[in-house]
């Protein structure tokens, strides 16, 4: 590993720990083991380090969202159920919500965020859309609506269990909207367009832990 490239996944480990207001080129320097110009050498500072940092952080979750979510891995609720049930590490936090909340983001970060969410929501659309045409949704339901409540629901999910310091926080928010995702699937039977349709979700014990259908690769901490 080059050494601008240890900056960088120094920077990214420290914004996810930290968030960006509290990490400094100082703890940046230490954890990567570099030298005391060397930040400066590569960068012109803490912030465009760290724009560049979260740029790649923003890639590598779309990037894997695309590939266990994506079109081509599934049907429409079964994108869907990847998603929601994934592993996480629900008490560590989103490696893109945690830096939402830090109210020193600069600007140049926080559009990044922003990108990286509404990527988020266009991949949950899909699967939203492909569920209601296959007929495992009702038709009337709003997927873009739908869409950004899934990524609030995950993202709320986070702030439970980290208030509570209880993973199983997060296990139990997923689940109480798996419910209702069943609910609405099996209403789609009235629909004659959709006969003999069924979600693919149907409401998980209380046992089950959150992750998603081994046949896929690994969604870690997909936002």
């Amino acid at each position: 590993m080059s050494r601008r490239e240890a900056l960088l996944e120094a920077t990214k480990e420290l914004l996810w720990q930290r968030g960006y207001a509290a990490t400094s080129p100082r703890d940046i320097l230490h954890k990567s083991r570099s030298g005391q110009g060397s930040l400066y050498h590569y960068f012109k500072g803490k912030q465009e380090l760290a724009t560049e940092a979260l740029r790649e952080v923003e890639e590598q979750v779309s990037a894997r969202l695309e590939t266990t979510c994506g079109p081509d891995s599934g049907s429409g609720m079964q994108r869907l159920e990847r998603y929601l049930l994934a592993e996480r590490d629900a008490l560590r936090g989103c490696r893109l919500g945690r830096l939402a909340q830090d109210p020193e983001l600069p600007a140049s970060l926080r559009r990044i965020l922003a990108d990286g969410f509404a990527r988020v929501e266009a991949v949950l659309e899909r699967s939203l859309r492909d569920a209601q045409l296959d007929g495992s949704l009702p038709a009337c339901l709003s997927t873009d609506l739908l869409a950004d409540s899934v990524v609030a629901l995950v993202q709320g999910g986070y702030v439970l269990a980290r208030a509570h310091q209880d993973p199983a926080r997060m296990t139990r928010a997923v689940q109480g909207f798996c419910e209702l995702l069943a609910l609405l699937g099996s209403g789609t039977s009235k629909n004659p367009r959709a006969r003999g349709k069924r979600s693919s979700i149907a409401p998980p014990a209380k046992s089950r832990k959150v992750r998603h259908a081994k046949t896929k690769p690994s969604l870690r901490n997909p936002t």
